[in-house]
C-alpha cells in the first residue's frame, strides 16, 4: 500500500516549485491563525445577476465543486465560523434562480462549513478570492458578469480561465507543428520576439493571460530549427518561449485552434532580421521590442483577440485532428516518454524502462553494448521495441515480467513444480498461517475494521477516485490512530494529489505526535505550510525534516529553495553544501549555488562555480555552456 514513496517525494518537490511559480489557487489558500471567521455576508442583486461576498478576517482555505440533479455549487470552507450578527436563514435576497443552505460538518477534520447554492439551469457561476474575501457571482447562461462597485465584483467580471494541459509536437513536410492543447480555443494572446545575447539563442515567445499552465512540462526539446520550448507561469497566465536551434530565428505562424493554440515552424528558412519575421494571427499591432530572454526576467504582456480556424490543405479537417498520431492503431498505448540517450550502457537504459513501466524486467547477462537514441513523446514500449530491433534482441512477456535476451539465444518460462515441495517447507507454511491466524485473533475489532477500510481505500486509489480513497483512509485512522502509516499517507494524498494544504498539515502533525523522528511527515508539513505562506511554521518543520542521519535529500533541496525564496541566500548555500556532503552535487545544485553567489555579490565564487560546472562532465544545454564561457571571458578581462 505504501510502495513508491520516492514518487511522492518527486511530486512533493515539484509541487513546492510550482507554488513559487504560480498564483495561489482556491484549494491551497492559506488558513488564518485560529480558523476563519466570516464577519459579514454582502449581497447585491441586479436583474438576473447576483453577487454574494463572504467577508473574512483572514485568508480562507476552501474547496469548490459542482453537483447535478439539481445543479448545485458547493463551497467547503475549513474551520469557518459565522459571526453571531449573520442571519444564516435570510442571506440571499428574493430571487427565482438561486437558494442557499449552510451546514457545519463537525465530523470532518478539520471542521468544514458547507455553503450549498442550488442553481437554476438558466444560470452559471464564478468564484473568486480577493484577499480575505470570497465572491460568488451568479449570472445567466451566455452573459458576462456585469455587477461592479467592489473589488470582488470586478474580479468576478473576468472571463473564466482556461487550462493548458499538453504539448503535442509533430514534424513533417518541412514544418514543425506544435499544438498547445487546452480545454477551449485560445483566442487571446500576444506574440513577440527577442534577440539572443551573451550566447543565448534568438527566441520567440507567446503570452497568454488568464490561463492555467501548471500541467505543462517546463521544458520540451524539439531539436529542429526550433531547439526547445520553455514554459513559465507569469501572474495569472503563462509565457511560452521558443528557442531557435540555428543562428537567427525561424519563421512561424500562430493560429487559434479548436483544441487550443497551434504554432507552425517553417523548417526550410530562417529570418535574419529580428522583429520583422513570422506571421502571427494576432490583431495586436504594438511594436516588437528586444528584451531579456531569461524566463525569470519576463513580465506579463497585454493580450489580443483572434477567431481564426485552422484547416488542412484539403480544407476539411483541423490541424489538431491531422496531428493525431497512429500509435494507438499500431497497438502502442502505454505511457508516453521522451528520451535522449548518448552512448549510454544498455543495462542502464533497461533500468530506466523498469522505473517508467512498473513492469518486472529481467536482462540476460550476455546483453551488452551502449546506445545513442533520441525520441520525443512516444509510448515507452514503442521505444523499447526500437532498441530491441537496433541491438538484435528479443523479449518475452508474461506475468507482468519482461525477459530480454539475445536473438540467437533461447528462453523458456519455468513451470510450476508443486510436487517438489518438501515436508519442511509445508511445515513452515503451516506455522506461518498459524501465526497469521493468532495475530488476527489478537487484533481488536476497531483495527480489523480499519484494515478493511484500508483495503477499500487502496481500491479507490487504484481507480483514481482519490477523494473517496481519502475518506476511507480518514475513517481507518479514526479507528486506528496509532498507525502513523495511515496519517502519513493522508498527508501525502492531500498535499500532492488533492492540493489541500491545511489537511496535509493536520495529518502530518498527527504523525509527528506519535513519532517525532518521522522526517517524511515533517517535510509534508513544511511544504504545505510554505504553500500557505506560514513562514514560521514552514521553517520549523523544514528544520525538523533534515534531522535524519543522513538527512533526506528532498528535504535539503526543498529547504534550500525555500530559504532562497525568502531572501536567505547564506542559509540556502549551507543547505546545498550539506546536500553535496552526503549525496554529491548535480547540475541543479551547482547552478543554484552559483546563482546564490551572484545574489550575495560574490562574483568570483560564482564564476568559479560555473567553471566547475563546465568541467563536471554533466551534459549541459548549449545556452548554458555559452553563458558560462562568457562569464569566464568577462572575469578575465
Amino acid at each position: 500500500m505504501y510502495k513508491k514513496l520516492s514518487t511522492y517525494y518527486l511530486a512533493i518537490f515539484c509541487s513546492f516549485f510550482l507554488f513559487w511559480a504560480s498564483t495561489v489557487q482556491a484549494t491551497d489558500t492559506p488558513v488564518g491563525e485560529g480558523g476563519y471567521t466570516i464577519t459579514d455576508i454582502k449581497t447585491e442583486l441586479k436583474g438576473k445577476t447576483l453577487l454574494v461576498v463572504l467577508k473574512g478576517d483572514s485568508a480562507p482555505a476552501y474547496t469548490e465543486y459542482e453537483l447535478f440533479s439539481p445543479a448545485r455549487l458547493v463551497l467547503d470552507i475549513a474551520e469557518a465560523d459565522l459571526a453571531e450578527t449573520i442571519d444564516a436563514a435570510n442571506i440571499l435576497p428574493e430571487n427565482n434562480f438561486a437558494t442557499l443552505k449552510i451546514t457545519t460538518l463537525k465530523d470532518k477534520v478539520p471542521q468544514i462549513s458547507r455553503f450549498e447554492f442550488t442553481l437554476a439551469e438558466s444560470h452559471r457561476y464564478k468564484v473568486n478570492r480577493v484577499e480575505n474575501d470570497l465572491s460568488i457571482q451568479f449570472f445567466p447562461q451566455g452573459k458576462t458578469p456585469a455587477i461592479a462597485g467592489t473589488q470582488a465584483a470586478k474580479a468576478a467580471t473576468d472571463e473564466p480561465p482556461a487550462a493548458l494541459y499538453d504539448i503535442v509536437v509533430r514534424t513533417r513536410d518541412k514544418k514543425t507543428e506544435i499544438l498547445f492543447k487546452a480545454d477551449k480555443p485560445i483566442k487571446k494572446y500576444r506574440q513577440n520576439s527577442v534577440t539572443g545575447r551573451e550566447g543565448l539563442p534568438d527566441s520567440m515567445y507567446i503570452d497568454i493571460n488568464n490561463i492555467d499552465g501548471s500541467e505543462l512540462v517546463r521544458e520540451k526539446t524539439v531539436g529542429t530549427n526550433l531547439d526547445k520550448i520553455r514554459v513559465a507561469t507569469r501572474g495569472t497566465g503563462v509565457r511560452i518561449v521558443f528557442d531557435s536551434g540555428q543562428k537567427g530565428l525561424f519563421s512561424y505562424d500562430i493560429k487559434t485552434d479548436t483544441q487550443g493554440l497551434l504554432v507552425v515552424i517553417n523548417e526550410s528558412t530562417l529570418h535574419e532580421t529580428p522583429g520583422k519575421f513570422g506571421v502571427a494571427s494576432n490583431t495586436d499591432s504594438s511594436p516588437v521590442t528586444t528584451s531579456d530572454p531569461t524566463l525569470d526576467a519576463l513580465i506579463d504582456s497585454s493580450e489580443a483577440a483572434i477567431t481564426e480556424k485552422v484547416l488542412s490543405p484539403e480544407g476539411n479537417v483541423t490541424a489538431a485532428e491531422a496531428m493525431e498520431d497512429s500509435f494507438g492503431f499500431s497497438g502502442y498505448q502505454s505511457k508516453r516518454i521522451s528520451v535522449d540517450f548518448y552512448k549510454i550502457d544498455l543495462h542502464n537504459v533497461f533500468r530506466l524502462f523498469r522505473q517508467i513501466s512498473d513492469v518486472n524486467l529481467v536482462v540476460d547477462e550476455s546483453v551488452s553494448g551502449s546506445l545513442t537514441l533520441a525520441l520525443s513523446d512516444v509510448p515507452w514500449d514503442f521505444a523499447l521495441d526500437i532498441i530491441l530491433n537496433l541491438k538484435n534482441l528479443k523479449k518475452e512477456e508474461r506475468h507482468n515480467t519482461i525477459v530480454i535476451y539475445a536473438a540467437n539465444n533461447n528462453f523458456s518460462w519455468p513451470e510450476r513444480a508443486s510436487d517438489n515441495l518438501t515436508f519442511k517447507a509445508d511445515v513452515e507454511v503451516i506455522q506461518q498461517e498459524a501465526l497469521i491466524i493468532q495475530q488476527s485473533i489478537n487484533l481488536s475489532a476497531e483495527v480489523m475494521q480499519a484494515k478493511e477500510l484500508l483495503r477499500r481505500a487502496k481500491i479507490e486509489e487504484q481507480n483514481d477516485d482519490l477523494e473517496d480513497a481519502a475518506l476511507f483512509y480518514e475513517k481507518a485512522f479514526t479507528l486506528w490512530p496509532a498507525n502513523t502509516k495511515i496519517s502519513n499517507r493522508l498527508a501525502a494524498l492531500y498535499l500532492v494529489n488533492l492540493g489541500m494544504n491545511a489537511k496535509a498539515v493536520h495529518f502530518a502533525k498527527e504523525t509527528l505526535k506519535i513519532d517525532k523522528k518521522n522526517y517524511q511527515a515533517a517535510l509534508y508539513a513544511a511544504i504545505a505550510s510554505a504553500n500557505m505562506d506560514q513562514v514560521g511554521d514552514a521553517m520549523e518543520y523544514f528544520s525538523q525534516s533534515i534531522n535524519g542521519t543522513p538527512p533526506m535529500k528532498e528535504a535539503l533541496i526543498s529547504y534550500a529553495a525555500f530559504s532562497e525564496k525568502k531572501g536567505q541566500p547564506e542559509a540556502a548555500l549551507k543547505l546545498l553544501n550539506r546536500y553535496a556532503e552526503f549525496y554529491s552535487d548535480n547540475v541543479s545544485t551547482m547552478i543554484s549555488r552559483a546563482r546564490l553567489y551572484d545574489t550575495m555579490g560574490q562574483t568570483m565564487q560564482a564564476t568559479e562555480q560555473y567553471k566547475k560546472l563546465l568541467l563536471s562532465g554533466y551534459q549541459l544545454v548549449p545556452g548554458l555552456k555559452n553563458y558560462i564561457r562568457s562569464r569566464q571571458t568577462t572575469t578575465q578581462e
